[in-house]
């Protein structure tokens, strides 16, 4: 509990870690390919897809292929596909209590996402979490998405926290790389779309096995009676003002 001791604020992701969507987004990344690209890809090397942005994962085999790419219809087919096919995701009420959890509290709450905000706006409803996340970024909102360290310095900057008082948790390498480079400390999830043994060589500060770890975790936490916001804050400008923001780095 000792690193603990300084954290004001809990950074969530959402696909894989909120909402169990890797068989979805699999499928829907698959079809996509294949009426493409005429490319089939195996399930393991499309899971560790998940966790980039819908942009990054559509030009993802640009350089496998020899003519030219219609890449906002592929996006707009992965998404059709998706929405179609909506009934395969589910939502983990554990995480979703745990976010309630650390929001009850006093956490300073962030969803930190690589989906972007249309993708967003039918996602969001269904985890009515309005009242509990102070804000959400999404790969709408920060110069340069996961695995940069901007997703997550640009919640601090929104939190107004610093690095060393946040936790960011996610289920991908991603997530685990776009923190630590941010400065803060990275939990791991092992239900989500990256391997477990992948996750673990990342070496997380935390890694949680089931959905009711990560609650009995939460729970665990020393309570804040300010929100998560300290009294004095010297992190209060821009993202790219942080040491960790370095353009061209990743």
């Amino acid at each position: 509990m000792e690193r603990l001791s300084a954290v004001r604020a809990i950074l969530f992701d959402i696909d894989g870690t909120l909402i169990d969507t890797v068989e979805l987004i699999t499928q829907a990344l698959n079809y996509t390919y294949c009426k493409h690209l005429g490319i089939e890809l195996p399930k393991e090397e499309l899971r560790r897809l998940i966790g980039l942005p819908l942009k990054a994962q559509m030009h993802y085999l640009d350089e496998r292929v020899g003519h030219p790419v219609d890449h906002e219809a592929m996006e707009r087919d992965e998404r059709d596909y998706y929405e179609r096919h909506r009934a395969l995701e589910r939502v983990l009420p554990e995480v979703v209590e745990a976010v309630r959890e650390a929001h009850r509290r006093g956490y300073r709450v962030a969803l930190v996402t690589s989906k972007n905000r249309e993708e967003l706006s039918s996602v969001l409803p269904r985890l009515n979490l309005d009242s509990v996340v102070d804000t959400v970024i999404s790969a709408d909102d920060s110069p340069r998405p996961k695995p940069a360290p901007d997703p997550v310095l640009s919640a601090l900057q929104r939190l107004q926290v610093r690095p060393d008082e946040a936790v960011f948790i996610g289920d991908t390498v991603f997530d685990i790389t776009s923190g630590r480079a941010a400065g803060v400390q990275v939990g791991a999830v092992g239900w989500g779309a990256h391997l477990p043994e992948d996750l673990k060589a990342a070496q997380p500060d935390y890694y949680f096995e089931t959905p009711n770890d990560l609650l009995n975790w939460v729970r665990r936490l020393p309570p804040r009676n300010d929100n998560g916001k300290t009294q004095e804050n010297d992190f209060t400008g821009r993202a790219s003002d942080h040491p960790a923001y370095r353009t061209g780095t990743d």
